[in-house]
């Protein structure tokens, strides 16, 4: 089934639907027609035919670039490979393909499309190898493009690594979402975000994260700062399996609200299917701390710049256990 088809039988998101539970559907423009034809099927189709069958897929952001025959990037990392890269969209709606060999090494940083359109789509397919080490990361500069989304799916073999960071701090509306299997023992996901949002930004994330095998780790932790009428969601889903012992996961996520105006929602979720393991999550909501503000105003440091102080230190401790290297240090440098 293709993604036209397969969008056609889903419809339009809508917020009874647990993938799009927090985020303002009604700003997503119509792809269907009134008859229920989807309107990007007349578009130009590319001589490459996609060979996937998207009968099982849910989310109408991975569909989308697919159905509007976004041009494939594929890029493959050979095995034992070290190598650094950047991926930018040039259009509206972009794919990537990207597999990191066995024992490889990559730090993939996402650029922004940053011409104005009213809708932005991408989407990303990941494999990486037993033994690879994948770091990918975005931390773009604010702007006011109107809608975007951003999903990845993932799939980890034994003994792999993926660390994936971001900074959000754009004024539009965003989702972020992702579906990763860790498919073999030993397998890591490690996913750090941080939303610095003001205005009317509305940020959203939906991760899936599948434990299919023992001894298996994530790590989902979230981070906000929000100001005026800014809106942030983590809708996080851990499943661990049947056969999946020694599980280690956990969802944890901290909100700083600068003003009475911004608001966050949070639904973490675990299915568990094995007792042998160990699943956390927590969710904090609050202003800064009183006491630390008290203690450096004491001190002569003025009100504003006790502020800044507080708000960066919070902001910098979500990514310093990220490794050494080109994600960490950019991550640091865009705040």
């Amino acid at each position: 089934m293709d993604a036209i088809t397969r969008i056609k039988q889903l419809g339009m998101p809508r917020r009874n639907n647990e993938l799009w539970t927090f985020f303002p559907v009604n700003k997503i423009p119509n792809v269907l027609s009134a008859d229920g034809d989807c309107r990007v099927a007349d578009a130009p189709r590319n001589d490459e035919q996609e060979t996937l069958d998207f009968s099982k897929e849910d989310d109408f952001a991975a569909l989308l670039p697919i159905a509007c025959n976004a041009r494939k990037l594929v890029k493959t990392i050979a095995d034992g490979e070290n190598e650094m890269a950047m991926l930018k969209c040039n259009n509206d709606f972009g794919r990537t393909v990207l597999s990191i060999g066995k024992n490889a090494k990559a730090s993939i940083e996402i650029l922004d499309n940053k011409v104005m359109h009213e809708i932005c789509a991408e989407r990303f397919d990941i494999n990486v190898a037993e033994g690879a080490e994948l770091e990918i990361f975005f931390a773009n500069p604010a702007n006011d493009l109107p809608l975007t989304f951003r999903h990845f799916d993932i799939k980890q073999a034994a003994h792999s690594t993926v660390h994936f960071a971001n900074v959000l701090q754009d004024e539009g509306i965003g989702r972020i979402s992702a579906r990763v299997e860790l498919n073999g023992e030993g397998a890591n996901f490690d996913y750090r975000s941080l939303n610095i949002l003001k205005g009317t930004a509305s940020k959203h994330q939906r991760l899936t994260i599948l434990h299919n095998a023992p001894s298996t780790v994530s790590t989902q932790f979230v981070r906000n700062i929000l100001d005026e009428n800014a809106y942030a969601s983590y809708d996080g889903q851990v499943v661990v399996g049947n056969n999946c012992s020694q599980v280690n996961s956990s969802q944890l996520v901290n909100t700083i609200l600068l003003s009475d105006g911004p608001s966050v929602s949070v639904k973490p979720v675990l299915k568990i299917y094995h007792d042998d393991v160990e699943c956390t999550h927590g969710n904090t909501v609050g202003e800064l701390d009183k006491d630390q503000m008290f203690y450096l105003t004491s001190r002569g440091i003025p009100a504003d710049k006790a502020r800044e102080m507080l708000t960066r230190s919070f902001a910098k401790e979500l990514f310093l256990e990220l490794p050494e290297g080109p994600a960490k240090k950019r991550l640091m440098q865009s705040l």
